[in-house]
């Protein structure tokens, strides 16, 4: 049975993923400061490399098999990935992680293989049996994705949306996490233009790199990262193998939205207010953004951005017709015959 340190309300179920949690600290961080935890996915035969493979393959099958990347891996901070670094998608990619320095990630693998749906419910459950209510404003979406990378490999500095537990399952690794709150080190112009779709925004600076705090992961520890906390990740000498299982939630998503107002309002010369400031005018910005989305979204992506790329498709198409009205209206005109 699991234990929850430092908390006695006995009408907390068992947890069924993590375990020796503290309670209180867990209230008080999660979601906003970075903490490690113990897990209990080490052992589980999902997270095998056979298994996975069997899991990529489903994902093929399934139509989402653009959620199955196999990259050329990285070993600088500050390089992210691009497109080219990308390699043909195979299965024979598992078994050649330790000669060929590959990274492989399979993205949303739980909408294709159920067992690692029913593994994300229950990571919800247990998150919300410790915080004693429900997350964030409520769940929008849940998603596991697998990182599996050669030896020594880097995942270079970037922000995430929503907020995950890092799970190490084979292998270690070192995470570098920094506040998401710093705006020094995390200044509002790349939150905005992340949530208008600009996934390298965030930018590494070496002169705050003492500012992180370095998590160790070992099989059996991971760590939890609050939404938009900066992060990169060294791999230890061993092939590693890390579940993370990412959480979209209400509160994220609107304030999200209210991020891409504030870029849309301050590119036509206005001076927005922050985030979190006017509850009144951050749903008055969310909700249009809220209401242009995709009414039935199947991902994190349609989630945040469906909305705003619709928004700006129709401002731009504004544009171009007031842009042809305008040199319609300095062509000469042509009298007609008598």
């Amino acid at each position: 049975m699991s234990s929850i340190s430092g908390h006695s309300d006995a009408s907390i179920r068992p947890l069924g993923v993590f375990y020796d949690t503290e309670c209180d600290r867990f209230r008080a961080s999660f979601g906003d400061v970075a903490f490690s935890f113990h897990h209990r996915l080490a052992d589980n035969p999902l997270f095998s490399l056979p298994r996975l493979a069997v899991a990529a393959e489903r994902m093929i099958h399934a139509g989402i098999g653009n959620r199955f990347s196999v990259r050329a891996g990285a070993y600088d901070v500050d390089k992210p990935y691009v497109k080219e670094m990308e390699r043909p998608k195979s299965l024979s990619a598992f078994e050649e992680l330790r000669d060929s320095a590959l990274f492989i990630k399979l993205s949303n693998v739980n909408e294709a293989d159920r067992d690692y749906d029913d593994l994300c419910q229950e990571v919800v459950a247990d998150t919300e049996a410790l915080l004693g209510h429900e997350i964030l404003g409520g769940v929008t979406m849940v998603h596991l994705s697998m990182f599996i990378a050669a030896p020594h490999l880097v995942t270079p500095y970037h922000i995430d949306h929503d907020a995950n537990f890092l799970c190490q399952i084979t292998g270690e690794k070192d995470v570098y996490l920094f506040d998401p709150h710093d705006r020094e080190l995390l200044p509002t112009d790349e939150i905005e233009r992340f949530y208008l779709g600009e996934t390298n925004a965030a930018r590494y600076r070496e002169q705050y790199q003492p500012r992180g705090r370095c998590f160790r992961l070992v099989p059996g520890v991971g760590v939890h990262h609050p939404p938009l906390a900066p992060h990169w990740v060294r791999n230890g000498s061993d092939i590693s193998i890390s579940a993370s299982i990412h959480i979209c939630a209400r509160d994220l998503d609107r304030r999200a939205h209210v991020h891409q107002m504030n870029r849309i309002l301050r590119k036509s010369g206005l001076h927005p207010r922050p985030p979190e400031q006017s509850p009144l005018v951050d749903s008055i910005k969310a909700s249009g953004l809220e209401w242009l989305g995709k009414s039935n979204p199947t991902s994190s992506r349609d989630l945040i951005y469906s909305g705003v790329e619709r928004l700006t498709h129709g401002l731009n198409r504004v544009r171009s017709v007031a842009s042809k009205a305008r040199n319609w209206a300095h062509l000469p005109q042509v009298r007609p015959p008598h």
